[in-house]
């Protein structure tokens, strides 16, 4: 049973990523490392530029619109930074929480909705409407949110807090 549910949950994670990652047999430690450059990343290379937009500090919609796809594109590899035996018990630097493995679907679909949420903001920028730009970015917070409940230091439903 405990295979049948990896090899979904495994199967659920190619369909998220599209089937553009390659699976490769990294170590638990690697993982880590990789999927932590990931989020760290994920601000300052894509959402700043959204939230400048959003704060009036810049109106170039058009930059978030390709910064929303490269963002939605990033986080469809992240379901497979994830595998099973990648958590505290493997790597104790690791600020995922168990829940990430135990409440598997929960975590995906989480991700998925951040995912879809990008896509919106790409979406209302294309469309050249700021204020559904706006209206869209409280909505990729929320999402954000639900993972990570917060600034770094609050931990949140998927993440330990920092140190």
């Amino acid at each position: 049973m405990t295979r049948i549910i990896s090899a979904l949950a495994l199967g659920g994670s190619l369909l998220l990523a599209g089937g553009t990652v390659a699976w490769t047999q990294s170590s638990p430690a690697q993982m880590v490392e990789q999927r932590q450059e990931l989020m760290k990343s994920l601000f300052p290379s894509y959402y700043r530029d959204m939230a400048q937009v959003v704060r009036g500090q810049s109106n170039d919609l058009a930059n978030v619109a390709t910064k929303a796809s490269q963002a939605s594109d990033a986080l469809k590899k992240a379901a497979v930074l994830f595998p099973q035996g990648s958590g505290r018990e493997a790597v104790p630097k690791t600020r995922a929480k168990p829940e990430v493995w135990t409440q598997r679907a929960e975590f995906e679909a989480a991700l998925t909705k951040l995912v879809a949420e990008t896509d919106a903001i790409g979406a209302a920028a294309r469309s050249g409407n700021l204020d559904a730009v706006k209206a869209q970015w409280l909505k990729v917070a929320e999402a954000c949110g639900a993972c990570h409940g917060g600034p770094a230091k609050s931990g949140g439903k998927f993440r330990f807090e920092e140190p």
